[in-house]
């Protein structure tokens, strides 16, 4: 942002210049019983500038391997994903002063005359998050943004009276837009509800108000006349080989044949892998177990093609039961909390076999009737996917609006100008001042000390 033409009581500066940046806390003369604030990465929410600050450790504990800060600090999260993520907040309130949190916090110290909050909204804003995101360091998975970065990276800064202008007109813009944004993640919330309550009364009759004379019960292990397991080669682009649908390819709840990989097979083994219109592929196992027994319904496009081992193909008895209709039923409330139960695992890796598929009970009408539940519950699930459509894309425009705000705010076109206010370039003038005449002193005290220990020592 540093060229954005400013408003003549406006000035750049580092936010080196404005803020002490992961300043140093001498602990020497604090209790080591001393109870403070402690605050881990989790306390601090994503986006909202939200900080939980409620609990406590006695200095004796947090003293060595924690970020010392203070009231008014801002603290930034320098490690991805937590940095890209927006976990920035200003430090409430701290116990007896102090808070001590995750080494992973960048923590600035506004001089006198800067606002905190000022500063926060700047470094939490996107603009700068991305900026940030392309220059961190160190290896993937572990990169951050370093001291350098952060202390030299230029900043806006108003009249002081003005920074405080700004932050009360961001915070009453950000309420507004909070206030909506609540209320469409209620009805995204109610949305996802509603779907989970349909599924849950296609399968119980209550949809087509069928008779329950004309409902089977079966398992679907009577269901099927093969479950079988996929194929363990490797696989990659080659569109001159077979291609094989993976995890990703159905991991959607259908067939998605947009990034597809490809292997080679012997006649007899491809054959007993083909996949046939109808057929129905599970997810046999993975990392998440809500992903686990996720079905999805083989189309045409797939037809022909083989399957990775990490999914079960089942072959239906098509006149007793229609492919979406298991798969549907496979993916409704009840049914997702049995095959996530038996899926579960301590390891990491979540699984569910062919005898624990085989053994689960499905009531099942007659085709006419699975006809007509499927029919019902597309038309509502249109209806559900088109509303919910809507609030996510209100959800974006209120984040992309956020975000005008602040561009607004360090544009210096989100409040007035007032030309009483002291001009920022002499609040940095006498930022550097006191600070210089600070470190006097700092280095007047050392010398002191440091003279006092040599006459003693003498």
């Amino acid at each position: 942002m540093s060229n954005i033409p400013l408003p003549s009581s406006w000035v750049h500066a580092r936010i080196s210049e404005i803020a002490a940046v992961n300043p140093t806390l001498d602990k020497s003369e604090i209790a080591d019983d001393l109870e403070v604030s402690f605050v881990p990465m989790p306390a601090v929410e994503q986006l909202t500038g939200r900080i939980t600050v409620s609990k406590t450790r006695p200095l004796s504990e947090v003293k060595k391997g924690f970020t010392p800060f203070l009231e008014g600090d801002v603290l930034f999260a320098k490690i991805t994903p937590c940095m890209e993520n927006g976990k920035m907040a200003v430090a409430p309130a701290l116990k007896n002063g102090y808070g001590f949190g995750s080494t992973e916090f960048h923590v600035l110290r506004p001089f006198s005359g800067i606002s905190a909050k000022y500063i926060y909204y700047f470094v939490s804003s996107q603009e700068f998050r991305y900026a940030a995101e392309h220059k961190m360091s160190g290896a993937v998975g572990q990169r951050r943004v370093t001291t350098t970065y952060i202390s030299v990276q230029q900043i806006p800064v108003p009249p002081s009276r003005e920074q405080r202008r700004i932050v009360a007109k961001i915070e009453e813009l950000f309420s507004e837009l909070d206030n909506g944004i609540e209320t469409l993640t209620t009805a995204r919330e109610q949305l996802k509800a509603y779907r989970q309550s349909v599924l849950k009364s296609a399968f119980s009759g209550e949809l087509t108000k069928s008779d329950a004379l004309q409902w089977t019960n079966y398992t679907v292990g009577q269901l099927v006349t093969d479950v079988r397991y996929g194929t363990a080669r490797k696989c990659a682009v080659d569109p001159s080989k077979t291609p094989v649908l993976r995890i990703p390819n159905i991991a959607s709840g259908r067939i998605d044949l947009s990034i597809l990989k490809h292997t080679d097979f012997d006649p007899e083994e491809l054959d007993k892998l083909r996949l046939e219109l109808g057929d129905v592929l599970l997810v046999r196992s993975n990392g998440s177990v809500s992903l686990v027994g996720l079905p999805a319904v083989v189309t045409e496009k797939a037809v022909g093609f083989a399957y990775a081992g990490y999914l079960i193909r089942l072959r239906l008895k098509t006149q007793l039961i229609l492919p979406e209709f298991l798969s549907l039923f496979l993916q409704s409330p009840g049914i997702r909390i049995e095959v996530e139960r038996h899926a579960r695992s301590t390891s990491g890796v979540h699984n569910i076999n062919s005898d624990e598929i085989r053994a689960i009970a499905i009531r099942v009408p007659t085709l006419q009737i699975q006809r007509e539940i499927l029919s019902k519950v597309s038309e509502i699930s249109s209806q559900i996917d088109s509303l919910e459509s809507s609030a996510t894309a209100e959800l974006d425009r209120s984040n992309a609006l956020r975000q005008s705000i602040l561009k607004q705010a360090f544009f210096g076109q989100l409040v007035a100008q007032d030309p009483k206010d002291e001009p920022a370039s002499v609040l940095l003038e006498r930022i550097r001042a006191e600070r210089k005449k600070a470190d006097a002193k700092k280095t007047g005290r050392k010398t002191k000390r440091i003279k006092n220990e040599e006459e003693d020592a003498a």
